[in-house]
């Protein structure tokens, strides 16, 4: 399609994707529980089958979806930054490393990393900054320990993503 065939939609047609997007977001979220991040996918497809309805190429909107991800990308990482500081700065991970040492046996170490990375990573809702934060802590306890490095951080990351 050529960019002549671009159709501009009008204000009852343009609520429609939005309208179906709260249905998703409203039914998917609140009411059956799915993830926030499905729901979200499932709405980026109706607003890219709506543009291409109207005539947008294919590629354009992928270029442009690309685009508004790398500019929000820099606030994402700032919020995790602060995450992460306001834990080091409050003594959090700290706390994490010392009592991580009095009261960890060695022998569980690795599924103690995965089983509390994955815990604050569904509860904090960032697994950058659950690796950020309780993968530090977890990495050197484990360094004290001598255990290790490579499968405890294979335990923090899966554990971070696991949500």
């Amino acid at each position: 399609m050529s960019e002549t065939t671009i159709k501009r939609p009008s204000l009852g047609i343009a609520f429609i994707p939005i309208v179906i997007s709260l249905v998703i977001f409203i039914g998917g979220i609140g009411m059956l529980k799915y993830p926030a991040e499905l729901m979200l996918l499932f709405a980026g497809i109706v607003f890219a089958i709506f543009a291409v309805l109207n005539g947008h190429q294919w590629d354009k909107i992928i270029v442009v979806m690309g685009d508004k991800i790398k500019r929000a990308l820099p606030a994402i990482l700032f919020c995790i930054g602060i995450l992460i500081g306001t834990w080091m700065i409050s003594g959090t991970i700290p706390l994490f490393v010392y009592y991580g040492l009095n009261i960890i046996n060695p022998s569980y170490l690795y599924l103690l990393a995965f089983l509390v990375t994955a815990i604050v990573s569904t509860c904090v809702g960032t697994s950058w900054g659950s690796a950020g934060t309780i993968g530090v802590a977890i990495m050197s306890i484990a360094e004290t320990m001598d255990l290790s490095l490579a499968i405890t951080a294979g335990a923090v990351v899966v554990g971070s993503l696991f949500w």
